[in-house]
């Protein structure tokens, strides 16, 4: 496959004419993002499942010390009962969902541009490109513009789908955020489950009670997904919600209005891109 087989970016900027400086260098520029992003991920990882797998396989990790501690002071349970949707809101939606669609794709992207970078064929054009997110439009809390980059020139499927994961990552949407709790709660139940002193029974209900929350992130976070990617799940869904009974702004909650005012400002994105 030539480099004029691969769709061109429809954002990306002009070609550029690359120096000999420019084209010998641009391998170690993306061979040090490359393990940079991957160093990222496998950061992530190992807070999320790479935790239970450590404590699953060392086989030490001991809770009962902790629960009487929690049992005898009622002011430490109240607080470990108060924490854990705060811990479930962050391992789910940060540590399991987020943080890595915001680095796993960076790193393969970059591990595809260090390839490129070698061949000849793409010796003539740029490879990525850089574009800016306004403050407020990615996640976390930013003072500044967010430069948004590694994103491919030369499109191909496989950097089609780590840019849906990239988007997912880096401008994710408050029900996104929302189903990935499960998921967070799951992980401390798992954590109960891989201690050695935890009974039997216990690990039995509480793995079936994890698998069924990861199950309900899974199946609802793929909903998300057409919903943002898939045009004709996007207007089978809009269709539904027109035919329900129109609703005032004062009939809706607080959630209610901010969806709609999402909904209004897709709309609006949408037809500014149609002109």
């Amino acid at each position: 496959m030539t480099v004029e087989d691969l769709p061109r970016s429809d954002t990306a900027p002009a070609v550029r004419p690359r120096s000999r400086a420019q084209l010998a260098l641009r391998p170690l520029a993306y061979l040090f993002l490359a393990i940079f992003w991957s160093a990222m991920g496998l950061v992530f990882f190992a807070l999320g499942p790479g935790f239970l797998l450590y404590a699953l396989l060392d086989g030490e990790l001991t809770l009962g010390e902790q629960w009487q501690s929690l049992v005898s002071q009622p002011s430490e349970m109240v607080a470990f009962v108060l924490a854990v949707p705060l811990l479930s809101l962050l391992w789910g939606s940060a540590v399991l969902w987020m943080l890595p669609c915001a680095s796993w794709p960076l790193a393969a992207l970059a591990w595809v541009h260090f390839v490129r970078s070698l061949r000849p064929r793409f010796a003539g054009d740029a490879l990525s490109y850089t574009t800016g997110a306004g403050r407020g439009q990615t996640f976390g809390i930013t003072a500044t513009n967010v430069a948004l980059s590694l994103q491919p020139v030369h499109r191909s499927r496989f950097t089609d789908l780590l840019m849906r994961f990239y988007w997912m990552g880096w401008t994710p949407r408050w029900r996104e955020i929302g189903w990935a709790i499960p998921a967070g709660l799951a992980w401390l139940l798992y954590v109960v489950v891989v201690a050695a002193d935890a009974p039997p029974v216990l690990r039995v209900v509480l793995a079936l009670v994890g698998a069924a929350l990861v199950a309900l992130t899974v199946v609802r976070l793929r909903e998300e997904w057409r919903a943002r990617y898939d045009p004709t799940f996007a207007r089978r869904g809009a269709a539904v919600r027109r035919s329900r009974p129109e609703r005032r702004v004062g009939d809706m909650s607080a959630v209610e209005r901010r969806e709609r005012l999402e909904e209004l400002r897709r709309a609006r994105d949408r037809r500014a891109g149609e002109r």
